[in-house]
Parts: C-alpha cells; structure tokens; sequence
C-alpha cells in the first residue's frame, strides 16, 4: 500500500525555509534573478540584481533587489541570466 501525502489546506501559507549559515552569516536560497539595474545611489556597489527567494513565493517578501556582490559565489545563476536576457545591464567580469 502507498503512503500519500496528506493534502495541505489551500489557504494555508506554508512557513518559508530556514536560512543556512555561511561563514557564521544566515544566507537564503535564491529562485532565480529576474531582472538586473544600475542604481547611482550606491556608494560601493551599483550593480542590483531583483532575485527571487526560494520558498517565499506569494508572499511580499518573495522578491528583493540585492547588491551584485552578494552573489559572487552564485556565478551559474548570474550567468544563467545573462545567457537567457544578454541585454539586461551587468556582466561577470564586473563582478
């Protein structure tokens, strides 16, 4: 006999995943990069990326604009997107 899963409540939220620390520093796990901007406010870095956060879809906190160099080490997700949309502004070697 199979065990099938038990149907969730549809108007249930389900809890977003649980960061993973890195280097003593909770991190989440990014969906996708959806779109990319130059913001001339920034002093460091202006380079945005809007990405999509893992387990936060629905919610308003599904998606937020993140300094490129907070995704030094996410380099096949960043290059994923520029392949699909290579007019969007940032590439890796500003990275």
């Amino acid at each position: 006999m199979w065990n099938l899963p038990t149907q969730t409540n549809p108007n249930q939220v389900q809890p977003p995943p649980p960061a993973i620390v890195v280097d003593n520093e909770p991190e989440f796990e990014i969906s996708k990069i959806l779109d990319s901007k130059i913001d001339n406010q920034c002093r460091t870095c202006k380079l945005l990326y809007l990405v999509q956060w893992m387990g936060y879809e629905g919610t308003d906190k599904e998606t937020s604009w993140i300094l490129a160099t907070k995704l030094r080490h996410m380099t096949k997700l960043v290059l994923d997107f520029h392949l699909a949309y290579p007019g969007k502004l940032g590439t890796l070697s500003r990275l």
